[in-house]
């Protein structure tokens, strides 16, 4: 909840990580990072409000333009240089766990879909939602934010967040794949893939076990959504490349 100019919330064994994370990238001048202010007197993780607006369902105008696509993956990719630099130590705690991180991870951001961005206008001014950070291989977080920024989903899904006509899949997930740097879309598909499936796993067995996230995730009925979504690119998969893609 916002509280004057700060944003408090739950704390947990992963809050010292997800502070010092956020100390990390302010400290590298990594300003779309809000300002990690410890705790309150009621034990609620504290932050600095990002003055804007987070994108919402139908995405505003530029974030289905191409505009949308190179500001966001140049973005991530500024993300994923600045915080390679970041060790969280080898007992590090997340939301998922504790471990260190393993040769060829950084710390991911986790969740970076278009709502945990914060925009003025046409201007990304913050990323927010940092507290399902953790290790993984750059790749994970690209996979994640194609599946909603391409998007990775049917028609319908597509025409409800602002698309007027089927989504040029394969032309944005090129565009992404180029503006980020170093991958090839037949990557970032298979990743996924394995993301759809990862997510799958744990919203059974820890959504059973009661674990949140997971356990919302599936009284909500998510993981219809998660199937749905493997489903349609399973289907679709061989659509998503252009003729100049190296396979």
């Amino acid at each position: 909840m916002r509280v004057g100019s700060t944003l408090r919330k739950e704390a947990g064994p992963w809050t010292p990580t997800i502070q010092a994370l956020l100390r990390f990238l302010r400290d590298a001048d990594f300003d779309l990072a809000p300002e990690p202010l410890g705790l309150d007197d009621r034990g609620r993780e504290v932050m600095s409000w990002l003055e804007g607006t987070s994108a919402t369902k139908p995405w505003p105008a530029h974030l289905v333009r191409d505009e949308g696509v190179m500001v966001l993956a140049s973005a991530l990719r500024r993300y994923h240089d600045v915080v390679a630099g970041f060790d969280p130590g080898p007992d590090a705690c997340w939301r998922v766990g504790c471990r260190g991180l393993r040769p060829g991870e950084i710390v991911c951001h986790g969740d970076l879909a278009l709502w945990n961005t914060v925009w003025r206008l046409e201007e990304l001014v913050g990323i927010i939602d940092w507290d399902m950070a953790e290790p993984g291989l750059p790749l994970h977080d690209v996979a994640f934010l194609a599946l909603h920024l391409v998007p990775l989903h049917s028609d319908e899904w597509a025409s409800a967040t602002g698309f007027d006509d089927p989504p040029p899949r394969a032309e944005r997930l090129g565009l992404l794949c180029e503006t980020y740097g170093g991958i090839r879309p037949d990557e970032v598909i298979h990743a996924v893939q394995v993301r759809l499936e990862r997510e799958r796993i744990r919203t059974v067995e820890w959504g059973r076990e009661g674990r949140e996230p997971w356990a919302t995730f599936l009284a909500q009925g998510d993981l219809a959504k998660v199937d749905e979504d493997a489903t349609w690119l399973h289907e679709h998969a061989a659509d998503l490349f252009t003729s100049s893609d190296n396979m």
